[in-house]
């Protein structure tokens, strides 16, 4: 299990590390410094053709300025070409990072500093021709926007055709959002110290972040133990653990029974996509109710699925008289997933509001479900706590918070956070990175997934993926962990046997979750 801790919790673990423990604070930052300039060296040497061995390290006036002193220092006696450009007055630099500095000035090691008025010039000319850039300009304490001679450096940095790796957070992100603070450094690796922050694993951070390494800095183990947890990552080892072992003599009243209530006139293929999926996930038995002119194209499409025709509207979605017959079947089913593809049509919309207010068995809520709700999210809030689980795209959590999309986006665990304690309901926020909240803040950020997925469809399959989990067993909140694992598992495995992304549709995605289940339990 991988925590995540905000900016502000390392902080304070460094506080705890220096005062409970003693280790003085020029020994942290001796640790980091030394493993950032092995990973560099580790590079070099890793290279298929060996290149310069020139590296420019850029380093502000704070204490990530001063980790790269450390790596000037360490990568300089390992026979590498160092040339140090800092952007500031060396005046300004205090501490620890001052001590180390001055250590660097009695080697025999280029420093630029931005007294010099060709400073800007310099760097771009001596950068040339570099095996490597280090970016120390700023820690995870950065919190307005970058300006000024940082900003000009770092797309100076951004310009370079070399190898670039940052120092513990890309400089310009945002160590709690993950948000670019006007401008940032894109690394191709970033050595993050004692544990991952939380702007770096999130979107649109973990973008800049590029291969990371997790450094050992020596912070004693009780102290990252007791860390608050921002956030966990979501890994193989972590999703295999919420599956029981299926006994010999199961049977499919074993694995539990899915409702799922989906489709419109135009729409059939949503209620599709969430009903095979959940078969194909290991529900025992799947009913899809559609709108009852829908009955005979879905008997078409699903062999394995069953289904129950609903009464519907002149527009072809299920009508509010089809509350009674719904509530009854659903009383038979251990899981329910209602609104792909429903429509919003008043008549359906009332429908989703009184089923959702009435129904007794855990709900998963997405698409159209949620539009319903969305000018009554209280009713989600008067569900059993945690039995519901809400799968909102940013533009529809964003009407359920009443904000808007690029409020969502800003701070998607902010957000996150908000609806499921607002609404009782564990959310899931799709997206890359999709998170998994509960009422209570627990915080998960998925690690599977590509930009392939992004087509129509993909979200019906990930609702019968974690409504099959949850008939079989889990619980809503561990369900829905595995189901975003494993669908973007089954989308990575389906664009690697494609050859790309482009041509990937919903469907492969079931196509391949027999291979994703094959890795969880390999």
């Amino acid at each position: 299990m991988l925590k995540i801790v905000s900016p502000d919790t390392m902080k304070n673990m460094d506080k705890r590390a220096m005062e409970e423990y003693s280790i003085p604070g020029i020994v942290l930052m001796e640790n980091a410094g030394r493993k950032l300039a092995e990973q560099v060296n580790n590079i070099w040497e890793n290279q298929s053709i060996k290149s310069s061995k020139k590296v420019v390290v850029f380093c502000g006036k704070g204490n990530n300025g001063g980790d790269g002193f450390v790596v000037a220092r360490h990568l300089s006696n390992a026979g590498f070409d160092i040339h140090v450009f800092i952007t500031a007055d060396p005046n300004e630099i205090k501490g620890d990072a001052l001590v180390n500095l001055h250590i660097i000035q009695k080697m025999d090691i280029d420093i630029h500093t931005t007294l010099e008025k060709d400073f800007l010039q310099k760097a771009s000319r001596v950068t040339d021709g570099a095996f490597a850039v280090v970016d120390a300009l700023f820690g995870t304490g950065l919190k307005g926007e970058v300006k000024g001679i940082a900003l000009e450096v770092i797309e100076l940095i951004n310009s370079f055709d070399c190898h670039v790796i940052a120092c513990d957070i890309p400089s310009g992100i945002s160590g709690h959002t993950g948000q670019v603070l006007g401008t940032a450094v894109r690394a191709e690796e970033t050595v993050t110290m004692a544990l991952p922050k939380t702007g770096i694993v999130i979107f649109p951070g973990a973008q800049y972040t590029g291969k990371l390494t997790v450094a050992d800095i020596g912070m004693p183990y009780s102290v990252i133990k007791e860390a608050e947890t921002e956030a966990i990552l979501l890994e193989k080892q972590y999703i295999a653990d919420l599956f029981n072992e299926c006994p010999l003599d199961a049977h499919k009243g074993d694995f539990g029974r899915v409702f799922v209530i989906a489709g419109s006139r135009g729409m059939s293929g949503a209620a599709a996509l969430a009903g095979l999926a959940s078969a194909r996930s290991g529900a025992g038995l799947v009913t899809v109710g559609i709108p009852e002119s829908l009955n005979d194209i879905i008997e078409m499409k699903l062999t394995e699925v069953m289904s129950i025709p609903l009464s519907e509207t002149s527009e072809g979605s299920i009508s509010n008289e089809a509350l009674k017959q719904a509530l009854e079947f659903a009383q038979k089913c251990n899981a329910v997933a209602i609104g792909p593809g429903l429509s919003m049509n008043d008549d359906t919309r009332q429908f989703v509001k009184q089923f959702v207010e009435d129904c007794k068995k855990p709900l998963v809520i997405d698409a159209d479900g949620l539009n319903a709700l969305s000018d009554e999210p209280n009713l989600l809030a008067e569900t059993s706590l945690c039995q519901t689980v809400i799968t909102p795209h940013p533009g529809e959590m964003a009407r359920l918070l009443s904000t808007t999309t690029d409020v969502v986006q800003r701070d998607r665990i902010g957000a996150a956070r908000a609806a499921a304690s607002k609404l009782g309901s564990t959310v899931v926020l799709k997206g890359a990175g999709t998170l998994i909240v509960t009422p209570d803040g627990d915080t998960w950020i998925n690690t599977t997934g590509n930009p392939g997925m992004a087509t129509g469809g993909s979200g019906d399959v990930l609702t019968g993926i974690i409504t099959a989990f949850i008939a079989r067993g889990m619980k809503p909140t561990e369900a829905a962990l595995a189901g975003v694992f494993i669908h973007g598992l089954a989308g990575d495995i389906a664009v690697e046997k494609m050859g790309g992304g482009i041509s990937l549709i919903a469907s492969d995605i079931i196509g391949y979750l027999h291979e994703a289940f094959k890795i969880i339990f390999s």
